[in-house]
């Protein structure tokens, strides 16, 4: 991976390739209908990841970044995005297998609003946190039940002078998973969950005003 020269905008003006790993999970949704029930959420990537403060540039690390959310049956709980380190999340090289073992503090907490940069998928974490109760242990791993399938993406993004290109390839299995967290009883198993992996490229040309980034 190349290293990244920080902008205004984040990465600088230059060419880099990136490898991400992803995983996601989705717990105790309840059924239309049924009774209400205690659920939770996970979505980690590990990779290159864009943070943007409310007041302050984007800035961009190769980091892993977790998602979570939590609600009890009466519907009371939170969600926070945050940054822990690298060991916490390992997948197969055959994305046959993850697994996230992380107690996220609130100084591991993103600072802005955090997003994957060049994966196949629109995704935006809000950043900070709100209603959980600090800290929080989160268990969670991921078994593949389906095929590996391989998905490429190529992008085009231009703003006044700047301009990005880049492609990825992706593969992505749909899993089964099984997890805990600590801000709720008991231990779940999945209604929804998959494995990713990414490889690509970027090409950067200038400088983004922050005209072009302003959420």
């Amino acid at each position: 991976m190349a290293a990244a020269a920080f902008a205004a905008g984040g990465l600088g003006p230059g060419k880099y390739s990136f490898t991400s790993q992803s995983a996601n999970a989705f717990f105790g949704m309840a059924q239309k209908g049924g009774p209400p029930a205690s659920s939770f959420t996970v979505s980690v990537n590990q990779g290159l990841n864009s943070f943007k403060p409310t007041h302050a540039p984007r800035t961009v690390s190769n980091s892993t970044m977790v998602f979570v959310s939590e609600f009890d049956a009466s519907g009371n709980g939170g969600y926070g995005c945050f940054v822990v380190p690298d060991s916490a999340f390992t997948v197969s090289r055959d994305l046959q297998s993850a697994a996230l073992h992380a107690t996220l503090t609130i100084d591991e907490a993103c600072q802005g609003y955090g997003t994957p940069v060049g994966g196949g998928k629109d995704v935006a974490f809000a950043g900070g946190t709100s209603g959980l109760v600090l800290p929080v242990t989160v268990d969670v791993t991921w078994t593949a039940d389906g095929a590996v399938s391989t998905y490429k993406n190529t992008f085009s993004f231009q703003c006044l002078k700047y301009s990005e290109d880049g492609g990825s390839t992706n593969q992505t299995t749909n899993a089964s998973a099984s997890g805990s967290i600590s801000a709720l009883i008991g231990q779940f198993n999945s209604d929804l969950a998959d494995v990713t992996s990414a490889k690509g490229q970027l090409d950067i040309h200038g400088v983004p005003p922050t005209a072009c980034f302003g959420y």
